[in-house]
C-alpha cells in the first residue's frame, strides 16, 4: 500500500466527518452556543476519525509487507517440539556498517 492510498483513505475520513459536522451545525435548530460546541465536537471527531483511519491503513500496510508474524509473541508449540519459544532479538555482531572499526564501549567514535 503507498502512502498516496494512506494519505486518500485519512483525507477521506476527514472530508466525510467534516461534512457531516456542517450538516448537524446547519440543519439542527440549536441556539448559537450549541452550534459553537457541535462544530467543535465535530472536528474533535473528524481528528479521531483520521487518526482511525491512519493507523488502521498503516497496520494493514505493515501487514502486507511483512506478514503477520511480530516476532514477540510465542511461536507454534509444534515447530519447537513442544515447547513456546520467545524470538532472540537479533545482536550486532561487528563494527557498524561503512565503519571497519568496532564500536568502543564508552559508545564514542
Amino acid at each position: 500500500m503507498s502512502f498516496a492510498a494512506l494519505a486518500l483513505g485519512v483525507c477521506g475520513a476527514g472530508v466525510v466527518s467534516l461534512g457531516l459536522t456542517a450538516l448537524a451545525v446547519a440543519l439542527l435548530p440549536l441556539p448559537p452556543a450549541g452550534r459553537a460546541v457541535a462544530a467543535v465536537a465535530g472536528v474533535l471527531l473528524t481528528v479521531v476519525a483520521m487518526g482511525v483511519v491512519s493507523a488502521r491503513l498503516t497496520d494493514r500496510a505493515i501487514r502486507a509487507e511483512y506478514g503477520d508474524e511480530t516476532g514477540d509473541e510465542p511461536r507454534d508449540e509444534a515447530e519447537f517440539g513442544g515447547e513456546a519459544h520467545l524470538e532472540e532479538p537479533s545482536r550486532a555482531s561487528g563494527p557498524a556498517e561503512g565503519d571497519g572499526e568496532p564500536p568502543r564501549a564508552d559508545g564514542l567514535r
